[in-house]
């Protein structure tokens, strides 16, 4: 490669100056999605020289005979040209440039000046930043590159102005024999200090472009920070939760595609480089932050967890904030997403919730969830085919009690609602696109949460059909078993069938019948039980029984 300590000079006054004139001329509207042009300009000019001066010579692929002054910085002939090249990427996708030289430490210190250089060892480049390499201070680095891409693997990939020239050769021979080329940076060696093998140099930062300056630092931008959340986390990412801090908000973005969870946190009224943060946490698993001093953002992070809580959070020039544990991944216990919705109704309830029922509406399902440590009944209504806003709600009663809805016009979910009620019967429904359902009373509970005696169920018999009853017959099945309730008060029997051991919704019913009268059953895919059913039979026989994945089971008329 040969191209350590070729790169240390700086460019004469004219050509600096040159270079202020070009940046300030630039419109200050440039936006974060430039970024994606610069990484693509970049990739665009592999395998180019130096320009018409070189061993070989090229245009670059905007027809010019150089990149900035790559064949006139040295006295009329080629100079070690990395930084121009860097330089030339950047100005032609409408970024500010001014501060930058033809020495590769001028990069170094432009992140310093608009607060955008990239230290901590959890930064995820992104496409368009510049990698310094052996930063030694006063401006003097020995390499800079550009981003052009981060593949699916975490590699890093790089287009590298005046590489690989003639080993030991003069400043000019050396600039004429290179090219630019495309090294990859893999995953285990991209943060800052560490030593990457394919360049034989150590990684000091990378630096992300500004879009508008002048002088050293960039000046407020009255429209606002002019990157988004998306276009920072990169594309795939949709905005899921916010939080506003004291002059920056900070954002919850995930990508269903690769199940990664993504925290930036941007600056308001960007006017200076300020102290920010972006933090992302998995719950059980890893987390990584983003500590500096930061004009527009800090972030982004990034966490694999596409089945667990996370915990998100940032600060900004002394204002902090960071969640709870939320945006809880379906996991194993929960049903899946339907159809393209990214979203499932535990993640959506959060942590401790789990699915005890489900009304299907055209186009969305309605949930009905329980948390048996809070007492709370929570409902969601989630469309199938997520693809635009529509009108939509969730709602829930509690008997005797208060009632909540949601009602609006939402792509993905409605709600969630959530009312208190271990002792008390619930209504709950939804709508979706003018197809709507609600509940009779039921899900009564019946206080205290207490498992069978030998099971996992969090739910009792009696908690199922609710207060007054009590359990006169039982039937097991395979992997659960069958309960037949009497309530004495009202004449009332119920049935409920409940897993053994809960791990994931499956075919469930439980059925009920009265002698010469009316009958009811509950099929359906349910986690924790199917039912409850319930008729008066003060006087009659009935007949019951339920099923539980393929395993099913009648009585005959009994109980009379």
């Amino acid at each position: 490669m040969n191209i350590r300590n070729h790169l240390r000079r700086f460019a004469g006054p004219a050509v600096a100056a040159l270079a202020l004139s070009l940046a300030t001329a630039l419109a200050p509207t440039a936006s974060a999605a430039a970024g994606g042009d610069a990484a693509t300009l970049a990739h665009a000019n592999i395998g180019k020289s130096a320009g018409t001066c070189a061993d070989t010579p090229t245009t670059n692929s905007l027809g010019g005979s150089q990149f900035e002054t790559s064949c006139s910085g040295n006295g009329g002939n080629g100079e070690f040209w990395c930084a121009d090249f860097a330089e030339w990427v950047w100005q032609n996708s409408g970024f500010y440039t001014g501060g930058l030289t033809a020495a590769a430490g001028s990069f170094y210190v432009y992140g310093e000046n608009n607060g955008t250089l990239h230290t901590s060892a959890s930064y995820v480049p992104q496409p368009g930043d510049a990698v310094v390499y052996d930063y030694s201070g006063g401006g003097v680095a020995d390499h800079v590159g550009i981003v052009t891409s981060v593949d699916s693997s975490g590699d890093v990939i790089t287009a590298n102005g005046d590489w690989n020239g003639i080993s030991g050769s003069s400043e000019s021979t050396f600039a004429r024999s290179s090219s630019v080329v495309q090294v990859t940076i893999p995953a285990s060696e991209r943060a800052t200090g560490d030593y990457v093998g394919a360049a034989e140099m150590t990684i000091s930062g990378y630096i992300s472009p500004v879009a508008s300056g002048s002088g050293s630092t960039p000046p407020p931008v009255d429209s606002g920070n002019p990157y988004s959340p998306n276009a920072v986390c990169g594309s795939g990412y949709g905005v899921i939760d916010s939080h506003g801090l004291t002059g920056a908000t900070v954002y919850l973005l995930y990508d269903d595609a690769s199940g990664d969870n993504c925290v930036v946190t941007l600056a308001t009224t960007p006017t200076s480089a300020k102290s920010m943060n972006a933090t992302l946490a998995v719950q059980g698993g890893a987390s990584t932050s983003n500590p500096g001093t930061f004009t527009y953002y800090a972030g982004p992070v990034t966490e694999y967890a596409p089945s667990s809580c996370v915990e998100w959070g940032g600060s900004y020039n002394g204002s902090s904030w960071t969640s709870g544990w939320s945006h809880c991944g379906g996991g194993s216990s929960a049903p899946p997403p339907s159809g393209n919705n990214i979203y499932t109704p535990t993640q959506v309830c959060g942590s401790g919730y789990g699915v005890i029922d489900s009304h299907a509406l055209t186009g969305a399902t309605v949930y009905l969830l329980y948390n048996g440590s809070t007492g709370d009944n929570c409902v969601t209504t989630l469309a199938t085919d997520a693809s635009s806003a529509e009108s939509m709600n969730a709602t829930l009663a509690v008997q005797g009690g208060s009632s909540a809805s949601n009602p609006g016009t939402f792509t993905y979910y409605a709600g969630p609602v959530v009312e208190y009620a271990p002792n008390s019967c619930v209504e709950w429904g939804g709508s979706y696109n003018g197809s709507s359902w609600t509940s009779s009373w039921s899900h009564c509970g019946n206080g205290t949460v207490t498992a069978p005696p030998g099971a996992t169920n969090p739910y009792t018999p009696t908690q199922v059909c609710g207060s007054g009853y009590s359990v006169v017959d039982t039937h097991a099945l395979s992997g659960a078993t069958i309960y037949l309730l009497f309530n004495s008060s009202t004449g009332d029997n119920c049935v409920a069938t409940m897993a053994t051991d809960p791990a994931s919704a499956e075919s469930m019913n439980a059925t009920l019948a009265v002698q010469g009268g009316s009958s009811a059953s509950n099929p359906g895919t349910f986690t924790y039980y199917a039912g409850p059913v319930a008729e008066y039979a003060p006087s009659s026989c009935v007949e019951w029984g339920g099923a539980y994945e393929g395993s099913s089971w009648t009585s005959g008329w009994s109980h009379c």
